[in-house]
């Protein structure tokens, strides 16, 4: 079996159409997408020169060599890199449970003639993770304001709701059964440590905390400014 990857692309709500027919050309199946918003602060969408938008989250499981050839058309196909365009990033998966849709992921991997391409923009590796929270619906401006305290240049908030049997609230310190805010943010490695205590120390007013956890990021493309 070889190597499986999630594969996930934030873009603006505008762009999605034009992201999917990329991904469709590309073969990048299945695709699942999630309404989200930005959480840039003001300093940085003003160094942007952008406003804040709606976002949508995309996301497809794919071999390795399929993400390292969607991060290379992302960056020059799709100009990813550019201000405001997106980002996209690979996280490794340790398995899968469907045979056939591992059949169908493996089926639609790069052809040979793609693998120069592929090792040529493939030379720097980059030191990123995913800082994944959880948090207490109405208290992520709170929340993102420690963690850009701490380190964190932005992240995007998705909407959720809990679905926890009765009484696991108090093992998290939070009613996992409420409806809940997720914030990602993709971080530098020596910044990680910093922001997730930074966002496990808030307390909400009802003294609620968020729950984090990070995972690790082998590709990115469209963060040109914090590489920079």
């Amino acid at each position: 079996m070889q190597n499986l990857y999630l594969f996930m692309t934030i873009i603006k709500k505008s762009d999605e159409e034009e992201f999917s027919e990329f991904f469709i050309r590309q073969n990048a199946v299945p695709i699942y997408s999630t309404l989200c918003e930005g959480a840039a602060n003001s300093d940085t969408l003003s160094l942007l020169g952008i406003e804040k938008s709606q976002k949508v989250l995309m996301q497809a499981i794919v071999t390795e060599e399929h993400a390292k050839k969607l991060k290379v058309d992302l960056t020059y196909d799709m100009d990813i890199d550019l201000p405001d365009r997106g980002i996209a990033l690979s996280i490794p998966l340790s398995s899968i449970a469907s045979r056939q849709l591992l059949e169908r992921i493996e089926s639609h991997g790069p052809s040979a003639e793609d693998g120069e391409k592929i090792k040529f923009n493939d030379e720097r590796k980059l030191n990123m993770e995913l800082i994944y929270s959880i948090c207490p619906k109405g208290n992520v401006a709170e929340i993102m304001k420690a963690a850009r305290a701490a380190g964190a240049t932005g992240g995007t908030i998705i909407k959720a709701k809990g679905t926890a049997a009765e009484g696991t609230e108090k093992f998290f310190g939070m009613a996992i059964s409420n409806e809940k805010e997720i914030i990602l943010i993709v971080t530098k490695k020596e910044n990680r440590n910093p922001i997730m205590q930074a966002i496990a120390s808030y307390k909400s007013p009802e003294g609620l905390s968020p729950i984090a956890f990070s995972l690790p990021v082998s590709d990115v493309a469209g963060l040109r400014l914090m590489r920079d």
